[in-house]
């Protein structure tokens, strides 16, 4: 199946994109603090996109393990959340909250960390006791 009406919008975007950040970089190269500012919207605009994108396609093939998967990461993320104490904030010049919210990216990655580590060796161990 051909799709020439969507490949055609996105050689153009993908044109555009290109010739922005052509722009953008000229604009840096010259000293203009205006050519940070659109690479930055423009990198905002399409994180977006992008965003919208992979959770609207999905949305459509969401199954009842993925639900789960979802809940424990958020499970995860909330008592990361809860164990932070933000007594860093005073150290950084940052408020509290985001001294929490660094806390629980962190701990949230420790644990992702050990868990795929764990799933690793798990793997490895059992496919070598076959």
């Amino acid at each position: 199946m051909k799709h020439t009406a969507t490949n055609s919008i996105g050689r153009i975007a993908q044109w555009a994109l290109m010739g922005l950040g052509v722009l953008f970089t000229i604009m840096i190269f010259t000293g203009s603090d205006l050519g940070i500012d659109g690479g930055l919207w423009v990198t905002y605009i399409a994180m977006a996109v992008a965003t919208v994108a992979a959770v609207g396609f999905s949305v459509t093939g969401l199954t009842r393990k993925s639900l789960i998967g979802i809940g424990a990461f958020v499970g995860l993320l909330l008592v990361a959340y809860l164990i932070s104490d933000g007594s860093d904030a005073g150290k950084y010049n940052i408020t509290e909250g985001a001294s929490k919210w660094i806390g629980a990216g962190l701990i949230t990655m420790y644990v992702a960390l050990i868990g795929a580590i764990g799933a690793i060796v798990y793997g490895e161990v059992t496919r070598m006791l076959k």
